[in-house]
């Protein structure tokens, strides 16, 4: 496609423009990403003129990139550059659509399942994806640990929880030829922000809610109208939305707030007469909230290919996500226990957990809270894990453009007992390893999966599973 069809397929929504140059030259790319962008893309960007830092930022970014077509909001005409177009905002993701039914076309051959959820959102794409695979229905999954299928990680790193509509279609148009289903994660902040357009899902589940995003959302009335977006927007008809045993509340809450909600409770292991020994589920289950993700990944799938299907399926076949309640084992039934549980409910799930598959251990939990986000949550961070560490060590995680070490006076103001703070994580996983005792799990929460630590705009690299290989191997 060449500049010239472009314009043409655009014209109804252009505001204004300015001169555009090589109108044969071709189009193939859609993208978002200014400061990367050739000449053989076509870029949206909304600039604010009104704001002195939005202006300088995109100054900056165009300066470093050469776009072949800019797409901006109307109200942004002070750019004067060649090859620019002027729209109104809000028909970004209309305009986007179109462009992207001609570049990536989605031929809706492959099944779209959509998971949300405070905590258990990426477990359960994961789960879900491998179930399908071992069933014979070549699956993927993307979120929070890039795009996976049943052999590891296609694309490693994705901008965010949930992509852009942009990078959604651009990833279903890739991947569409070869897989059959595709289960997403989606955030509150995706479906507040329509990231899913005209994206219809064949299936869709809800995991969990409890207080997580309040600098997004403002308030929990807010965050919970826009998780049931994924069902009153987004959810084909004669679908249901499911909701695991375990959060029979949340269940009610919805048929009270919403009563036309189309939502069902999955079936639970039990019923499906799973895990019923030692050997049929491994520790990875033992905890609560693990099994309903995996109820619910099992009725995903029996809902989306029948019963017949899932029959087979035992736990012990499915691997468990990174970071996700990864165990490193230390000796002397001492084990380090890798997870991203970073809200006050997902590290009261976590410590029960522990508690309830390790009645005799000791439990050192060492934990931070990430910066630029919601500030309420870190003195409730504090009070959970107050409830049943035994020794406490407070960190970083990832404090972006805060001091870390107000971070952690946030975080103290909820704990009421004993406790240190090490700013450095390094430092403090050390500290946990180095004084580990007979019978001690050292719960390290907050950044799972992560292999950096964002600081000052910048990610250094930084994994929690290789300060403890590191260490136990004496490096």
């Amino acid at each position: 496609m060449n500049k010239t069809k472009l314009l043409s397929l655009l014209n109804p929504y252009i505001v204004s423009k300015n001169n555009i140059a090589d109108t044969e030259a071709p189009i193939i790319n859609i993208t978002t990403n200014l400061q990367n962008a050739t000449l053989a893309d076509v870029v949206f960007y909304k600039v604010n003129p009104n704001e002195d830092k939005s202006v300088a930022s995109f100054q900056k970014r165009l300066s470093e990139s050469s776009p072949g077509l800019l797409i901006l909001n109307h109200g942004a005409e002070f750019v004067k550059n060649d090859n620019c177009l002027f729209v109104e905002a809000e028909h970004f993701l209309k305009i986007q659509k179109i462009i992207l039914d001609e570049l990536f076309p989605n031929k809706n051959t492959m099944k779209l399942v959509g998971v949300t959820g405070t905590n258990g959102k990426t477990t359960t794409v994961n789960l879900s994806m491998q179930i399908a695979s071992l069933t014979g229905h070549p699956a993927i999954s993307i979120g929070t640990i890039g795009v996976q299928d049943v052999n590891g990680a296609l694309i490693e790193d994705i901008e965010s929880t949930t992509p852009s509509y942009v990078e959604l279609r651009k990833l279903i148009h890739r991947f569409q030829y070869k897989y059959e289903v595709c289960f997403i994660e989606v955030s509150s902040h995706a479906l507040a922000q329509n990231r899913l357009f005209d994206i219809l899902l064949d299936g869709a589940a809800w995991t969990s809610f409890s207080q997580d995003h309040l600098d997004y959302h403002r308030t929990m009335e807010e965050y919970f109208d826009a998780k049931l977006l994924i069902e009153k927007k987004y959810l084909k008809e004669n679908q249901s939305l499911l909701i695991p045993v375990l959060e029979k509340e949340l269940y009610e809450t919805i048929l009270k707030q919403a009563p036309n909600t189309r939502v069902k409770l999955a079936k639970t292991l039990d019923a499906r007469c799973l895990g019923k020994t030692l050997e049929e589920k491994p520790l990875f289950y033992h905890s609560t909230y693990n099994q309903s993700n995996a109820e619910l990944a099992l009725q995903l799938n029996e809902d989306l290919f029948g019963e017949e299907d899932i029959k087979n399926i035992q736990l012990k076949d499915i691997k468990t996500p990174p970071g996700r309640f990864s165990i490193i084992e230390l000796g002397c039934e001492n084990l380090a226990i890798v997870d991203y549980a970073h809200t006050p409910d997902a590290l009261v799930n976590i410590g029960a957990a522990i508690k309830n598959a390790f009645p005799t251990h000791k439990l050192t939990v060492v934990f931070g809270c990430g910066g630029n986000r919601d500030k309420t949550k870190r003195p409730m961070m504090g009070k959970a894990v107050s409830d049943f560490a035994n020794k406490i060590i407070v960190t970083s995680d990832n404090p972006r453009d805060e001091s870390p070490e107000d971070i952690i006076i946030d975080i103290l103001a909820g704990i009421k007992v004993g406790y240190e703070a090490v700013v450095d994580r390094k430092k403090a996983i050390h500290a946990a390893l180095e004084s580990i005792g007979e019978k001690e799990i050292i719960l390290i929460a907050g950044k799972g999966h992560e292999e950096y630590q964002e600081i000052k705009g910048v990610k250094h690299p930084f994994s929690d599973f290789n300060i403890v290989t590191n260490f136990k191997a004496g490096k």
